[in-house]
């Protein structure tokens, strides 16, 4: 199983390089969008960078204080090492908005083997804001078997790149049925409520690198990007479903803000 998350050897560089890493005996491959285009954080207000000086996820602002994001994205980071990074389109841009991290609640539910419930609710240090800033909304319903979905990011544009890409790129792919979903993955992991499956088989996915993302129908947030088995492959990528875990996010909002 491969998260899709990836480590950089210095935060906003220019170019990140892709690297080989060992979870619960598990290898993780490189970064990738891949069948995507160029894309600009004017149409994408909402999306944000989760970084340290190590890793690199992607993230989308609910509120101006509160950003979400997978779980394995901030799983055992240190709260001090996380920044929040908005209102760019490219990796490295001296004009990003950057905010750091009070707190982060992730489900009891979560765990890195079976990655049920992958959510992570971020509550920055200060409101987030800027001309392109802007928050999302939570959908309360899933996006429909085969309606086309869009999910940004910056991981690399190509299965032999081991480079992440320095400005966003965004991918549109079809939903897949929850039968379908378990079926391609039965015997090689467990396809749970939180989750919902996405790709174009071969051609256009989501992948390491674009981890915590957003996936994005008819203006609503209905994924977050969690995991995959290689990436554009015949296997489609498994993404949190945001109407399941969009109460508890709430909730936390709720108690702590």
């Amino acid at each position: 199983m491969f998260v899709r998350h990836a480590i950089c050897p210095q935060l906003l560089t220019l170019f990140l390089t892709s690297f080989w890493h060992l979870v619960d005996g598990t290898q993780l491959i490189d970064p990738r969008i891949i069948g995507g285009y160029v894309a600009n954080i004017k149409d994408l207000k909402y999306l944000v960078q989760v970084s340290t000086d190590e890793e690199i996820c992607g993230g989308s602002l609910i509120t101006s204080r509160w950003v979400i994001t997978a779980a394995h994205c901030v799983y055992n980071v240190n709260l001090s090492d996380l920044r929040v990074i908005g209102g760019t389109s490219e990796q490295g841009d001296q004009n990003a908005i950057i905010r750091m991290v009070n707190l982060v609640a992730t489900p009891p539910g979560f765990s890195m083997k079976t990655m049920n419930m992958d959510v992570a609710a971020l509550l920055l240090d200060q409101e987030m804001s800027g001309p392109s800033v802007q928050t999302i909304k939570l959908a309360a319903q899933p996006a429909p078997p085969g309606k086309l979905v869009k999910v940004s990011g910056w991981g690399a544009v190509s299965t032999k790149s081991s480079q992440t890409a320095r400005q966003v790129h965004s991918v549109l792919m079809p939903m897949w049925s929850t039968a379908a979903c378990r079926s391609a993955y039965r015997g090689k992991q467990h396809i749970t409520r939180s989750m919902v499956c996405a790709s174009k088989p071969y051609q256009r996915d989501s992948c390491d690198g674009d981890s915590g993302g957003p996936m994005v129908y008819r203006g609503e947030l209905v994924g977050i990007v969690s995991f995959g088995f290689e990436c554009a492959s015949q296997l489609p990528g498994v993404y949190t479903s945001v109407p399941v875990v969009r109460r508890w996010f709430f909730d936390m909002v709720e108690e702590y803000s």
